[in-house]
Formats: structure tokens, sequence, C-alpha cells
């Protein structure tokens, strides 16, 4: 499943960064750059607080100038695209489930980055400018928010993708145009199950084939339902 939520608020956003609090202790990992704006900006693997915030702030993470030119309060800092499956991993800890549910998010991601837009207003244009290049951090986490204290096993990414792009015909940093992303969130997400369904096969894992769905074979209806997500 794909969710994907707008952030408005910078200091909302770096918590992104820092544990969450409705996270258990040692339940998810430092986060990773992706993106081809990313590596533009000279950030790649691990992410770094620091980096982190300064694009929060819209400011470029090295030289510490405004990167976009829209620096208002109440700017679009960038969209949470939220990925999660279900119990596989949980019953397992199996890392080549988790490299395989990683792989899915990745090449999605991929997908969706060549169909990032910019708005193009110059000399009287209003039109948008397909850019092709996104800049993003992924959290894995393995639990969800807990019900009375105590959280559910859950395998999801949190992607935060910032909102910036670089457009190559004004050689500028702009905001991007995210609105077809949202809107075809229902193809990405089926994208995004068949990628997922294809590498556990690959593992050797048994699918079972749902109306817009999948399930792995041989998990209780009732286990399934009471961690339905």
């Amino acid at each position: 499943m794909i969710h994907i939520t707008q952030q408005d608020c910078a200091r909302d956003a770096k918590r992104y960064y820092a544990v969450a609090d409705y996270y258990s202790e040692g339940q998810e990992s430092i986060g990773s750059w992706g993106g081809k704006a990313a590596s533009r900006l000279g950030l790649t693997g691990m992410v770094d607080k620091f980096s982190f915030e300064r694009l929060c702030d819209n400011l470029h993470p090295h030289a510490g100038t405004a990167l976009t030119a829209w620096t208002n309060i109440d700017r679009t800092v960038g969209y949470d695209f939220t990925f999660s499956v279900s119990l596989l991993y949980a019953m397992s800890s199996d890392q080549d489930i988790l490299e395989a549910f990683r792989g899915a998010v990745d090449e999605t991601m991929r997908e969706m980055e060549a169909e990032i837009k910019t708005r193009v207003r110059k000399k009287r244009q209003d039109t948008d400018r397909t850019t092709g290049n996104m800049a993003w951090v992924e959290f894995i986490h393995t639990t969800s928010r807990p019900v009375d204290g105590i959280p559910d096993p859950q395998l999801h990414a949190h992607v935060f993708v910032f909102n910036t792009t670089f457009d190559e015909e004004e050689s500028r940093w702009k905001a991007g145009q995210f609105r077809d992303l949202k809107r075809d969130a229902p193809y990405f997400q089926a994208a995004f199950r068949v990628r997922l369904a294809n590498r556990l096969q690959d593992l050797g894992f048994g699918v079972e084939p749902k109306r817009d769905d999948f399930e792995i074979a041989g998990i209780r209806p009732d286990v399934l339902k009471r961690f339905l997500f």
C-alpha cells in the first residue's frame, strides 16, 4: 500500500529524522538518501541530520543559501510516501525479505522520479516541464503506532521527498509538481505490489493473488485479520 501525505511544516518534517515517539526502541533504521536530485546536491549514503534539516528549511545542504525561490513559512516542505506490507518479515526477520521490500520501494520511487515536473512561468508560459529528478530519504520501520502502548509488527517505509527539483533548461532549483504523482498513486501502488510479489516469489515464497493485492501462502486467516493494515 502507498499513502502520500503533504508536509507543510519544516519543524514537523524534521521529526522524520529523529526517533519517532510511537516506535519501539531499535525498531527503525537511520535513513538513506535517494534520487538524482540528492546526488546532484552531493547527498549519498546514510542521511545526516545537518543536511536533512537544511533541506527541510529550503537551504542548500552545503552552501547554506536558499535552494528554491519560494521561502515563505507556509511553503510545502515535501511529501511522505509511505509504503507498507504485512506480517511476513515480522514472523521471520529474514533479511532477504527486507531487501526485497526495499528493492521494490526503490524501483517504484525511481519510476515516480522519472515523472516529476516543475512549473514553467517564464515568458508568460503557463505549463509544466518534466525534470526527472527528486531528492528523498528512506526510513525503514518494523512496527506500527502502538495500541494501548503495544506496537504491532508492520514492515513499512517512510520515503520523505523534498519539494525541490532541478530544472535543467532554467539551470536552477525549483519546487516540484506532485499533483500528477498523487493522481496516479493507484497505478504506482499496483506496480509496487507486483514488484514485491515477484521478488518474494524469487525467494521461494508462495503468493496468492487477491483482487487488487496479494497474500503470502501459509499465513493463517485469523492472523491476517488480526494484523490487517
